[in-house]
């Protein structure tokens, strides 16, 4: 937070407090676990959601209840993930 406030001293400078940001051709994210939403968010983009849900179901990677295209209703899908649709 204290890096945040000093972003916000700078006239030129937007603070969006998300977990990731897209701005134009530069994706940034807040740390780790949201570099991981920033890589589905970014496959998704470039892919699409269907790859974008391989990749997600791979990585059994649902903490933010985003699900991209249908990987997770598959058979070998978790019962967790599927029981949640």
């Amino acid at each position: 937070m204290a890096l945040l406030d000093r972003l916000r001293q700078f006239s030129d400078v937007t603070v969006v407090e998300q977990r990731f940001v897209c701005d134009g051709n530069v994706w940034t994210a807040a740390g780790v676990s949201a570099g991981l939403d920033l890589a589905l968010a970014l496959i998704a983009d470039q892919a699409g959601a269907e790859i974008a849900g391989k990749v997600q179901l791979a990585a059994e990677y649902y903490p933010a209840r985003v699900k991209y295209g249908d990987a997770h209703l598959a058979p070998e899908a978790p019962a967790y993930l599927r029981a949640a649709e």
